[in-house]
């Protein structure tokens, strides 16, 4: 039996592979191969917040700019629901906390998760620190 030439052997075997993959490949369950560019935009996105967190860590970032106000203490619920609203129009000119308003979209995990658990407005400020913000 003569050899065949090496280019020859390497085009016959990949044709050879992709006969054989191409079949399993349909044998897939639908949702199966729907779920793979679903589950691979849910990762691309898996480093930013979401709307939702940005709306949750700008609700922690008012509660402690509320706690830190003088008499927060002593505050009904309506006194300090009225504080709150001002702190919110107040930190409008904060630039970390506009930048998080503003463009959400570039916030990302860490820094979700760090200013979620911070404990002042401060602490709040440098989680989410923009350089571009100032």
């Amino acid at each position: 039996m003569p050899e065949r030439p090496f280019a020859l052997t390497i085009a016959l075997d990949a044709r050879a592979r992709d006969a054989t993959v191409a079949p399993a490949v349909a044998r897939l369950p639908a949702p199966l191969l729907l779920a793979a560019p679903l589950a691979w935009a849910v990762a691309a996105c898996r480093g930013h917040a979401s709307p939702g967190d940005c709306r949750e860590i700008v609700d922690h970032y008012l509660d402690l700019a509320v706690r830190e106000s003088p008499g927060a203490a002593a505050m009904s619920a309506s006194q300090a629901e009225a504080v709150r609203e001002v702190e919110r129009g107040l930190k409008r000119a904060e630039p970390t906390f506009r930048a998080v308003e503003d463009r959400c979209e570039a916030v990302t995990r860490a820094e979700v998760s760090c200013a979620t658990g911070a404990k002042t407005t401060r602490a709040w400020e440098a989680c989410v620190e923009r350089p571009d913000a100032r």
